[in-house]
């Protein structure tokens, strides 16, 4: 999501689009390893062997004086295994380079503590800023446990995880859903919110965790640590920690297992893979080194699982949950994407159609296709960071010289930060779902997005305004010729798109596949997984500019097994930009 870019001057940024350059644009005017005994053992993310006896210290007396100041986190759940995280501080950390912290965790059955599983013995260091990281394995599928970490006679809070169910498990799954919590635009209740849930598995968290900026430049509710933008190793560090101390969402993290994708945000707005609207080099630093320090940062303070031990760029992967669910997690940024086209997208210069101009890869497609097709799963959902459905103002715009009547009729795109600004590579993975690319087709698509600061919900089709759908159209009334389904979810603080409400009510109204939006409320979604049907909840909270506050739900819309296109909503809330029902 665009937030603010710069200008020559350092001192003071400017919104990412003007309601006049908007318009304007738009031509509207100016609007493992056994351990001792039967236990099975953990391991360390880098395979290190570790004791699981607890009757064996792991820890002499208090060498030193350490606090638990960030909590604690689990991520990146399977059947068998999950990714234990904490930070211990050591007084005058960032003067002692060379020193070690040790210590353990100990994990159980009960909240209580009494039902003990193992224990895991860890060492850190300056070299990874005090973050431990562990893999647990040999766990029991489907299965609740509560851990606690332990370093020189002080102890974390506790923290609660729960393993993905295995090969055979139909189990219904229930996944809370959230994205783009700017810290400086107020408080994190939809956090807080999640954390009172008893009926959540998991929380994926869809980017922009943290964001770049410094105090004052986007939002001024609270300050950021440091003050200015994030450009060192040391400077996203200490963003994540400051971060990972607020109690929102440390309640979160102590309550639910999370898996995580970064959006731009993590390293710097509108990032690609070989450069960043917000990033200026030489004054910045050199680009690569930049994206490196980023990606470190994210690698040590989040509780992630890399597909490849030790390769810090590769994020995308896929997380199981039994026989009905596989979980398909992108990278729209940093791994394979071409630099951004315009906002609004200019039909007549071609860019966001070019057929060699990819957002994913190569690499990461094959990823994406080739494994939902292997998918055992009933559900195949696609953790996505950018608005993936066409945002359309102006049918018949997307090819500048049409040479028959249906590339007239060929919808335009708008968002060229999203998948708009890459139509070929979008059309590729349409043609994919459907099978027209040889391969069998892929049913029960269900995309979920972040990026927007706004909720979407849309079918997803080849061509919008093309009502025959025997052609590759879409048929608003029933549905027929969408082969997927996207829900965006709104912000946690992150203010709403910063565009008029005409042009939100334009692209409705040229957007037949679009069911809902809604641009001004913050929250969170729950998504529900069952055999017959998956459902999206949207809850909104009442503020965000203190802590605390009330929640509502605000809309729900179902997905029924087969059908490929959205099929029921059970609210009908109002829409607030444009007074309309969100049909």
């Amino acid at each position: 999501m665009s937030g603010p870019r710069r200008k020559r001057s350092r001192i003071q940024k400017r919104p990412g689009i003007t309601r006049r350059s908007f318009l304007k644009g738009l031509g509207l005017g100016t609007a493992g390893v056994t351990g001792i005994g039967l236990l099975p053992a953990c391991t360390s993310d880098n395979n290190t062997a570790l004791t699981d006896n607890r009757t064996t210290p792991s820890e002499g007396p208090p060498s030193q004086n350490v606090q638990f100041l960030h909590s604690v986190a689990s991520g990146d759940p399977a059947f068998d295994s999950v990714v234990l995280w904490t930070r211990v501080t050591p007084d005058n950390a960032p003067e002692n380079t060379n020193r070690t912290v040790a210590g353990r965790v100990d994990v159980f059955k009960d909240e209580a503590l009494t039902l003990f599983v193992k224990s895991v013995n860890f060492q850190t260091s300056a070299a990874k800023d005090f973050t431990v990281k562990l893999i647990c394995d040999g766990l029991e599928q489907d299965t609740v446990y509560f851990y606690q970490f332990r370093s020189n006679g002080k102890t974390s809070p506790v923290g609660r995880t729960r393993t993905t169910p295995a090969a055979g498990n139909k189990r219904p799954l229930n996944f809370g859903v959230v994205s783009c919590s700017s810290l400086a635009h107020g408080f994190f209740n939809a956090y807080a919110k999640l954390a009172e849930r008893d009926d959540i598995d998991a929380i994926i968290h869809l980017g922009d965790y943290i964001y770049e900026y410094g105090t004052g430049q986007y939002g001024n509710v609270r300050e950021y640590e440091p003050a200015t933008e994030i450009v060192t190793l040391s400077d996203y560090r200490t963003r994540h920690a400051q971060y990972k101390r607020d109690e929102d969402l440390q309640k979160l993290h102590e309550r639910f297992p999370f898996i995580t994708i970064w959006d731009d945000h993590e390293s710097t707005n509108n990032s690609y893979r070989d450069g960043a609207e917000n990033h200026t080099e030489g004054a910045e630093g050199v680009w690569e080194e930049r994206k490196g320090f980023a990606q470190r940062a994210y690698d040590e303070w989040m509780p992630i699982r890399l597909p490849e031990a030790g390769n810090q760029s590769k994020i995308f992967r896929r997380v199981q949950f039994g026989d009905m669910v596989d979980l398909f997690l992108l990278d729209t940024r940093l791994f394979d994407r071409d630099i951004e086209a315009a906002t609004p997208v200019n039909p007549t210069d071609g860019v966001a159609s070019q057929p060699d101009r990819t957002m994913i890869g190569e690499e990461q497609y094959n990823f994406l296709i080739n494994g939902m097709r292997g998918s055992q799963a009933q559900w195949k959902l696609i953790g996505n960071q950018v608005v993936f459905h066409q945002w359309i103002i102006k049918p018949g715009l997307n090819n500048p010289a049409p040479a028959q009547l249906g590339e007239l009729l060929a919808p335009s795109g708008l968002n060229g930060d999203a998948w708009d600004g890459y139509s070929a590579e979008r059309q590729r993975i349409i043609n994919a779902l459907r099978g027209d690319d040889g391969g069998e087709p892929i049913d029960n698509v269900v995309i979920l997005t972040g990026d927007v600061h706004s909720a979407w919900v849309a079918d997803i089709t080849d061509n919008p305004n093309q009502p025959v759908d025997a052609v590759g159209g879409y048929n608003p009334l029933t549905g027929q010729g969408s082969v997927a389904t996207e829900f965006v979810v709104s912000s946690v603080t992150s203010p709403g798109l910063d565009v008029p409400n005409q042009v939100i009510e334009s692209i409705r109204l040229t957007s037949p596949h679009i069911k809902h939006v809604n641009v001004t409320e913050r929250g969170y979604s729950v998504l529900r997984v069952a055999a017959d049907k998956t459902t999206c909840e949207y809850w909104a909270v009442d503020t965000i500019l203190e802590r605390g506050g009330s929640e509502q739900l605000s809309a729900t819309f179902d997905v029924a097994t087969g059908a490929n296109r959205i099929t029921q909503q059970g609210v009908f809330p109002v829409d607030e930009v444009i007074g309309l029902l969100g049909v």
